[in-house]
């Protein structure tokens, strides 16, 4: 188990694994290229991507910053190779951390650089100061920085995630019925696979697909619902396994509790499936295998609501012109949990890896990607190839930049295709996407820009908008009718189980995920039943009580906080 290894891993000790460091860097590692270029490798635990940073981002990057870099992905196969990656010193120039245990085992282990001298060198980053002071405060040092910083607290302009789309044409083939609650779009949409049971490419059309890549201690997507309903699986710092804090009220979610969210969304889950509406790959399928069902528009409905505004609608633009495609539903009880832009940034962090031996290199790009200019980098792209600034002073999305993903990128830029970004290669943005850019004088998401929702608006967005009584975009609708718990991030501690606590933490939450997915597969109601009743029983026999009340004791701290900046 992970945390045995760990203890194994600590036995060595920081100087022997700084010794090992130094065996296992690579020759990627360190040196030049053939150009001149600085050779850096990003170990990235959010990556899916595997290989060179090539394309317009990576011609981009040799002119700005004189670097080549690779990236590698923490996870192959569901599998994280973190801990080997420690325990050999294989963690490249700089890191990527979406875990702050992780994270920690990293500073323990001697793995990364403390920047509390270096930062008079790095002032993007130092500008950042209470991102800066978060990480000293609760690691000890400046051993990384927080990802997704602003330079101010405020309600953002995206459409929040959990809010589902659906083929918004086949809904106004059934008079736009009223969607009270969540459970209510099943209807809705039992509807629409009777009318519409395969795509306009032949496809199976779905009511419901699912995945379970990113799966924790629970089934992912069915936490989903209750964000929708203004709880949150994070504070902003920490994520919680078992429970989901509200976003604006002192209470949580229990997971198992009796009628909770969880549950409820699995049954949800389960009358798909005993329907015969559920994608059957829905258990064993990819991110990316989901993806390629959005982009093919294989279901009704899209929890992650951008998968159809932003995965289909792209990639089938002659359907769009015709108003045919996905769009949110804001349904009537909606009261979704959103952090605000944060000044203390969120739960990642970037790190420098103390054995890298293009220290200068690593540490000048760091600050790049924490620089105005850098963030619309990783955001955006260049200046002039998908986005720029009009005559008005006003940022616009140019005819490539409307173009599908896979369109192919000129050779002057770099080449490549549209959605060869930053993001696709190692997401870790430094900069929160959704705050705004002195540059721009706008978000740099650029879903929020006039030019995208207004001047450039098909006949699917004039429909909606018309629906909606003349509003652009779902979260205009929503701040209008008070639909938004959106809660400041604050500054707490990063809480940590302790070994024997972490343990059944792993044990609890193995058992959970895999009999939540059997109760989603149940053949019938007395099956489903059955099979909740032995997660519950099995659950609480290996410490899921003792994890939740330790999860509870952190909300609190969470409370409190929030309650004193506000």
């Amino acid at each position: 188990m992970k945390t045995k290894i760990f203890q194994k891993v600590g036995l060595l000790g920081a100087a022997t694994l700084l010794l090992l460091a130094s065996v296992g860097c690579n020759s990627e590692q360190s040196g030049k290229d053939d150009n001149g270029n600085s050779k850096l490798i990003i170990y990235s635990e959010s990556a899916t991507y595997e290989g060179p940073v090539d394309g317009y981002m990576g011609k981009y990057l040799e002119d700005k910053a004189n670097v080549a870099l690779n990236v590698v992905p923490n996870s192959v196969g569901g599998s994280s190779r973190f801990e080997t990656k420690l325990a050999t010193g294989d963690l490249g120039n700089l890191i990527v951390f979406t875990s702050a245990a992780d994270f920690k085992k990293a500073i323990d282990a001697g793995a990364v650089l403390d920047l509390k001298d270096e930062l008079k060198n790095l002032p993007n980053i130092a500008r950042f100061s209470k991102a800066v002071d978060r990480v000293k405060n609760s690691f000890g040092g400046v051993y990384g920085i927080p990802t997704g910083v602003s330079a101010s607290n405020e309600v953002n302009q995206i459409d929040p995630v959990v809010i589902p789309s659906l083929r918004f044409d086949y809904y106004q083939e059934l008079g736009t019925p009223e969607v009270k609650d969540y459970w209510d779009f099943y209807d809705v949409i039992e509807k629409m696979v009777k009318a519409h049971p395969t795509t306009e490419g032949g496809d199976t059309f779905y009511g419901l697909s699912l995945f379970s890549e990113w799966d924790g201690n629970s089934v992912g997507m069915a936490q989903k619902v209750a964000e929708a309903y203004g709880y949150t699986a994070s504070d902003g710092v920490n994520k919680y396994s078992f429970i989901m804090p509200h976003a604006t009220e002192d209470k949580v979610e229990n997971l198992l509790a009796d009628d909770s969210y969880y549950l409820k969304s699995l049954q949800w889950f389960n009358k798909f499936y005993q329907n015969g509406m559920l994608d059957e790959d829905s258990v064993s399928q990819t991110w990316a295998d989901f993806l390629k069902k959005a982009e093919k528009g294989q279901s009704a409905i899209w929890m992650f609501g951008y998968m159809g505004d932003l995965n289909f609608n792209p990639m089938n633009q002659d359907l769009v012109k015709q108003g045919k495609g996905y769009k949110r539903i804001p349904f009537a009880n909606l009261k979704a949990a959103e952090a605000k832009s944060s000044t203390v940034g969120s739960s990642w962090f970037w790190a420098v890896s103390s054995s890298t031996e293009n220290k200068e290199a690593a540490l000048k790009l760091l600050d790049f990607f924490y620089s105005d200019e850098g963030a619309l980098a990783y955001h955006l792209g260049p200046k002039g190839l998908l986005w720029d600034i009009n005559e008005k002073g006003e940022p616009i999305v140019t005819e490539l930049g409307k173009a599908p993903y896979e369109t192919a990128v000129p050779e002057e830029w770099g080449g490549g295709k549209v959605d060869d970004t930053l993001k696709t290669m190692f997401n870790g943005a430094a900069l929160d996407g959704n705050s705004i850019s002195p540059i721009l004088n706008a978000p740099m998401n650029k879903t929020t820009w006039k030019s995208y929702l207004q001047d450039n608006a098909t006949m699917l967005d004039k429909n909606w908008t018309k629906h909606y009584d003349g509003v652009l975009s779902a979260k205009e609708y929503m701040v209008k009718n008070g639909r938004v718990a959106s809660y400041t991030v604050v500054d707490v501690p990063n809480f940590q189980y302790d070994d024997l606590l972490a343990v059944k933490r792993d044990q609890v939450g193995s058992i959970i995920k895999e009999l939540s997915w059997k109760m989603i597969y149940a053949k019938n109601n007395d099956e489903f039943e059955a099979l909740k009743k032995e997660m519950i029983q099995k659950a609480k026999s290996l410490g899921y009580d003792e994890c939740v009340a330790f999860e509870e004791e952190a909300a609190k701290v969470w409370f409190k906080a929030r309650k004193a900046a506000n």
